[in-house]
């Protein structure tokens, strides 16, 4: 447990290069800098109060009642915390362990909401915000899945790892970061008629070009930006090297996650660690199939369409990023099943994320035009199939691996119900709840003089206050 809690921890730098490689040049100092400390923050934050918050019982076990928060004094500060068991009826560890191998979900998960500071939000904001969404948003969501008293625990889903906890409530938040951006810089009305251009417009090329080929086959429609077939950003990765360098190490840090959170060094936490490892092989490779397919497919509608030649050369070739994004989104499904499935069944989880995460992505791309890392799509897109997946494939047998688990015995149906009920539940839980959180902050005028987030491109900020620099002679050669 001491050895996967160093490698959940190892994932937050491992996630410093992969956010700065994939980011723009623009942002990717901040985002190479900001994850480390969001970690070291709500690290003391867990220290402080959200271990007591998230795992104490608010009420003596073992009554069924339901709780949000947990309400032991003990908890707080680890004051009373050293050798107490923690575990179900097989081994028990430590709790002072078990608080430690929590408390690096909890600093990792905050660092994927890094991904939203993209939009330039100002460091000092971010740490404010990032305290109350870890108070308000991931220790109840942690509770609910993960302690007895939860209410989604009571009803038996099964999330291993933090399929919702983890993933569907970080990469929510990020879209819950892009949309109050819109709505704060643009207003409401200008929001909504965007969203329904942008939906329109694709549909309206599609047709105006299959018109223009059936009147006159020879003529070339003329390709545009908006076009379907542009399938990378205009603004390309920054740095590639970290990003295959980010996705290695946490390639390697998930057998952390994964198999750690069996709590023991038994053969159901060995399962877990090789479906880790062929579910992220799986999505890494079918991610490259899938774009080497996609741009096949661009081709022969251009070829179709009579616009061959120079418009072919247009279709972008397929690149290490998408391998690394594919390796990603195979990590994210099999985090919530890789404790309840078969070794057999990761394969399928890697490339059915891999093509349904890839596909949303296509279509959030015209959408969410600010958000190039594709957090939400790889997060929570990802962690929603990973948790329907897993209602499909739960194996008691593989349960059963510690020596002392089970699962009740349902039909699939009715565990994809319970699975779907956890993940959409996480999804609005946090998209609303950061929502508020956010427009909350937003009215405290005392921390807010300005919005929130300064529209990306109009204009330079020159306030330097609260800006993340390398040294304080960086500031003032800046400021010079």
């Amino acid at each position: 447990m001491l050895i996967s809690s160093a490698l959940v921890l190892m994932m937050v730098p491992a996630m410093c290069l992969f956010y700065s490689g994939a980011s723009n040049r623009r942002s990717s100092l901040t985002l190479f800098r900001l994850p480390l400390i969001t970690a070291a923050l709500i690290g003391f934050q867990w220290y402080l109060w959200g271990y007591s918050l998230t795992f104490t019982p608010a009420i003596k076990p073992p009554s069924p009642g339901v709780s949000w928060y947990g309400g032991d004094p003990r908890g707080v500060a680890l004051h009373d915390s050293l050798a107490r068991p923690v575990g179900a009826d097989g081994a028990k560890i430590p709790e002072l362990l078990y608080q430690f191998y929590e408390g690096m979900f909890a600093s990792f998960t905050a660092a994927l909401v890094c991904g939203g500071t993209i939009r330039d939000v100002r460091v000092g904001r971010f740490l404010v915000f990032i305290t109350f969404w870890s108070l308000l948003v991931y220790d109840p969501v942690a509770r609910w899945s993960w302690h007895w008293a939860g209410w989604s625990n009571q009803r038996d889903v099964m999330d291993f790892a933090g399929g919702t906890a983890v993933h569907i409530t970080s990469g929510t938040t990020v879209l819950a970061f892009y949309i109050f951006y819109e709505l704060d810089t643009k207003g409401f009305s200008k929001c909504w008629a965007g969203l329904m251009r942008r939906l329109v417009k694709p549909f309206a090329i599609l047709g105006f070009s299959a018109l223009h080929a059936l009147a006159d086959p020879e003529a070339a429609v003329p390709c545009t930006s908006d076009q379907p077939s542009d399938l990378e950003d205009d603004d390309p990765p920054h740095n590639v090297n970290n990003m295959i360098l980010g996705t290695a190490l946490l390639w390697i840090g998930w057998f952390g996650f994964n198999g750690g959170s069996a709590l023991g060094g038994n053969m159901r936490a060995v399962s877990a660690c090789v479906s880790t490892h062929v579910a992220a092989c799986a999505g890494g490779t079918t991610s490259l199939f899938f774009f080497w397919a996609w741009n096949a497919f661009g081709r022969a509608v251009d070829r179709f369409l009579g616009e061959s030649g120079e418009q072919e050369n247009k279709i972008p070739s397929v690149s290490a990023t998408q391998f690394c994004d594919g390796a990603v989104i195979g990590l994210v499904a099999i985090t919530p099943a890789a404790g309840y499935v078969p070794v057999w069944s990761a394969g399928i989880f890697g490339v059915v994320s891999a093509i349904a995460v890839n596909l949303l992505k296509q279509c959030t791309k015209g959408l969410l035009k600010d958000e190039p890392l594709f957090i939400f799509s790889i997060h929570a897109g990802g962690g929603m199939v990973g948790m329907f997946l897993t209602g499909c494939f739960a194996d008691p047998a593989v349960v059963r691996l510690d020596g002392y688990s089970t699962i009740p015995d349902r039909t699939i149906a009715g565990r994809l119900r319970y699975q779907m009920l956890d993940a959409f539940a996480g999804f609005f839980y946090t998209l609303f709840t950061t929502l508020a959180i956010l427009y909350g902050l937003k009215g405290v005028r005392s921390i807010f003089k300005r919005k929130w987030m300064a529209p990306v491109f109009t204009g330079n900020n020159t306030n330097r206050r609260w800006k993340l620099e390398a040294t304080p002679q960086h500031s003032l050669r800046q400021m010079s």
